[in-house]
């Protein structure tokens, strides 16, 4: 080989070398690889998604009363709200004697106490009253206020202040046998327990006990409060204290060879509640609150730019009052924004995960914007292309500490002007980092 040759290959390699060194980056100086340095800087953008809420609407009918975790009791506003139970059968007859003997005494009725958890009160209202109705058994989620007007307008049962009661030493009333057994001033929840005497008299064999009862409240002004339902665990009981009629003698049920307690708990087998409020109308805008409750529907169309590694910092779902609510209830309410799983209408199943977002709690009719931050709803959509991105809009009644509440549990309604108002129709306010792209400046 010529030394001609040698120096020609020499150079090529060297060449080739410096190429290669040329694409390892120094620590302690710039970066010598253009083709894959960044081509752009790390921005933050924040655009207003004016047009992304299309096809919106609002459906009734979602939570009835018979439905509702709480049962309200209500003479205010307007609207006229009555708890309604009834109690399941107990046993009418025991066993007397022992062996083989099958005889059996009828129980004689001593007293009943009725326990309710007034879950939700407020210490604006004076001299609060629960008075206590005998209703028609047979009740049902068919039952009107109407239909059962002719019990209520009869004397009530009993009649307790509740306000005299927990002002009462020892939280009782010597009096009347009535107790306060608990109260969580943490969560503003009183358990209260109501003695009826003369229970012999509410107290049907042919019936098996069963009892139906119905709760009217009232106070010196405006009264407004929610009684725990039976879906909440936490609804009416019944306790029936009994001794039995043993061949003509009176005797205790544990001095009896079958000895048992003397007295029958039971909770009851349906509980809701009948009211009058005004008709609600669906129209143009977005409805949402109520008894049965009424939900609106967003359906939010997400821009390519977010299908493309961008990163979210941040969603706000602005909504408009339209500034006029059917029912303005005083109840603390807040809106709650729960996605749906697959987007059927009106029918469309919501999500029962965690992947929700709530207003701000509020009183009233909402007199300014309603922001409510969605910022984890709209990543879950942006990691998952699959996922309907579609939300209920929902009216819950709020705890007084917590952010929680249960729907259909408050009459209060809000109104929002709907994508068909081009002024103040629902938009997305949206803070994001763009994709960034790799290459050459």
């Amino acid at each position: 080989m010529s030394s001609r040759h040698v120096r020609r290959g020499t150079g090529v390699l060297g060449a080739l070398g410096l190429a290669a060194l040329a694409c390892f980056q120094d620590p302690v100086s710039t970066a010598q690889c253009p083709a894959f340095c960044p081509g752009g800087r790390l921005t933050v953008v924040e655009s207003l998604l004016a047009t992304s809420i299309q096809r919106d609407s609002s459906f009734q009918g979602y939570v009835s009363a018979h439905q509702s975790l709480l049962l309200l009791a209500s003479d205010e506003q307007g609207v006229d709200s009555r708890p309604i139970f009834e109690a399941p059968p107990i046993a009418t007859r025991v066993l007397i004697d022992t062996g083989t003997d099958t005889t059996t005494g009828p129980i004689v009725v001593d007293s009943m106490k009725l326990t309710l958890f007034v879950l939700r009160r407020s210490a604006a209202f004076r001299n609060l009253r629960l008075a206590v109705y005998q209703l028609p058994l047979g009740i049902d989620s068919t039952s009107t206020l109407a239909g059962l007007a002719p019990a209520f307008a009869g004397a009530p049962l009993r009649v307790v202040n509740l306000d005299s009661l927990l002002a009462a030493p020892g939280l009782r009333d010597s009096v009347t046998g009535d107790t306060v057994l608990k109260v969580d001033s943490l969560h503003n929840v009183v358990t209260v327990r109501i003695k009826f005497s003369a229970a012999q008299a509410l107290f049907s064999a042919p019936d098996s006990g069963k009892l139906a009862l119905g709760v009217r409240v009232s106070a010196d002004s405006l009264a407004s409060i929610a009684l725990g339902s039976s879906r909440l665990t936490q609804g009416p009981t019944i306790t029936w204290f009994a001794r039995v009629d043993s061949a003509g003698t009176i005797v205790q049920p544990e001095s009896l060879p079958h000895a048992f307690p003397d007295s029958q708990l039971r909770g009851v087998r349906f509980n809701s509640f009948v009211f009058t409020t005004p008709p609600l109308t669906l129209d143009s805008n977005l409805t949402i609150g109520a008894v049965p409750s009424t939900r609106t529907l967003l359906r939010i169309g997400l821009p390519r730019v977010l299908r493309d590694s961008a990163q979210i910092i941040r969603a706000i779902l602005q909504l408009v009052p339209t500034g006029s609510a059917p029912v303005a209830m005083p109840d603390s309410v807040f809106v709650q924004v729960r996605r749906v799983t697959t987007d059927l209408g009106a029918k469309s199943p919501a999500a029962s995960d965690t992947f929700v977002a709530n207003s701000p709690p509020f009183r009233g009719a909402p007199t300014d914007t309603v922001r409510i931050e969605m910022t984890t709803l709209f990543r879950l959509w942006q990691a998952d292309t699959t996922s309907a991105t579609a939300v209920y809009l929902s009216l819950l009644s709020a705890d007084s500490l917590l952010l929680r509440g249960f729907e259909g549990a408050s009459f209060s309604t809000v109104r929002f002007y709907s994508s068909r108002s081009a002024a103040f129709r629902p938009s997305i306010l949206l803070t994001f980092v763009p994709r960034l792209k790799f290459g050459a400046p």
